[in-house]
């Protein structure tokens, strides 16, 4: 596999950030499109998409500087490839939370609840799981344990290979297992947008909190045991096992699988807030007159009570 896939002049360009770029791009677009499916203004994706992707490469690569900090500043390491972004190295996580952040701070005054545009990017983030781990897959920097299992692969420019150049050393392909991880997320985003946006059986956000949810779990189960990360809380020995337990994004997925559930449960209180609110400006706007209190009859004049007894003793009278 060979990380970079074309050359202009001295400018290499990697499948890395190719993946990277449709992914973006391809996410963009569909959010717009759900957008102006659902009534709002689709074009603001574009007009906030720089801030969004600005602070989502520049938390994801934060976050996963901090949980590698052996690769950027060990004794071998060179400081400087911390911007390195094109050799890959980004923590889901951060980008999430920090791209999060700049959608609302973008969006807080454009008329679109919040959680509606974070549904509308759900099925665009699973894409971009999958497209990523392909452009993983290509660098070979997401990479298993060592496995002589039956779909076990070779990578021969990881690290084992420094030593051993040529030697064939079969390890878990955990790039695959993270695009299986992307595939699961993006079929249930689209479940959850058909049973939250046309048969309404949910509220606006369930597509985003199942998202969330689906990718904390399946992550943490199909991919994080077989990769060859840091382990924050070690509970198996992976050289012996062939298991790592556990990692910094499974102990950081317990407490976003609870966020998740505790979303879920929030979601038709989220709704009738934003409808009371919806009505508030309208309540204001009524015309005073229909609000104002009725005025009282003048002093010393005639009721309504006494005007029609005079007009029954007119009409008897009258009869008379």
């Amino acid at each position: 596999m060979n990380p970079i896939a074309f050359t202009i002049g001295a400018l290499q360009i990697r499948w890395y950030g190719i993946a990277m770029a449709v992914s973006m791009l391809v996410g963009a677009y569909i959010a717009s499109r759900l957008l102006k499916r659902w009534g709002r203004n689709g074009d603001l994706v574009w007009d906030g998409l720089f801030w969004i992707i600005l602070a989502g490469i520049i938390g994801a690569r934060l976050a996963y500087v901090v949980t590698n900090p052996s690769d950027y500043f060990g004794s071998a390491a060179k400081w400087w490839y911390v911007f390195a972004v094109w050799q890959g190295g980004l923590s889901f996580h951060g980008g999430v939370i920090c791209g999060m952040l700049a959608t609302y701070l973008y969006f807080r005054n454009k008329g679109v609840p919040f959680v509606e545009i974070m549904d509308a990017f759900a099925p665009g983030m699973a894409l971009g799981v999958i497209l990523v781990r392909i452009g993983n897959f290509m660098n070979g920097d997401i990479l298993g344990y060592k496995w002589d299992g039956p779909w076990a692969m070779n990578f021969p420019h990881d690290e084992l290979h420094l030593a051993q150049a040529g030697a064939i050393i079969p390890r878990h392909p955990a790039e695959i297992y993270g695009m299986v991880v992307g595939l699961f997320c993006l079929v249930v985003s689209i479940i959850l947008l058909n049973e939250t946006y046309a048969t309404k059986r949910f509220a606006p956000g369930a597509a985003f909190m199942g998202f969330i949810l689906t990718y904390s779990l399946v992550r943490s189960a199909v991919e994080e045991p077989f990769r060859a990360v840091p382990l924050y809380w070690r509970v198996t020995d992976p050289q012996q096992a062939g298991v790592g337990l556990f990692t910094a994004t499974q102990i950081a997925s317990v407490f976003l699988i609870l966020l998740a559930l505790w979303g879920f449960a929030q979601l038709r209180k989220w709704e009738r807030r934003r409808a009371e609110a919806a009505l508030a400006p309208r309540a204001a706007l009524a015309p005073r007159a229909a609000l104002a209190p009725r005025p009282a009859p003048a002093a010393g004049g005639p009721t309504r009570q006494a005007r029609r007894a005079a007009e029954r003793a007119a009409e008897k009278r009258e009869k008379k």
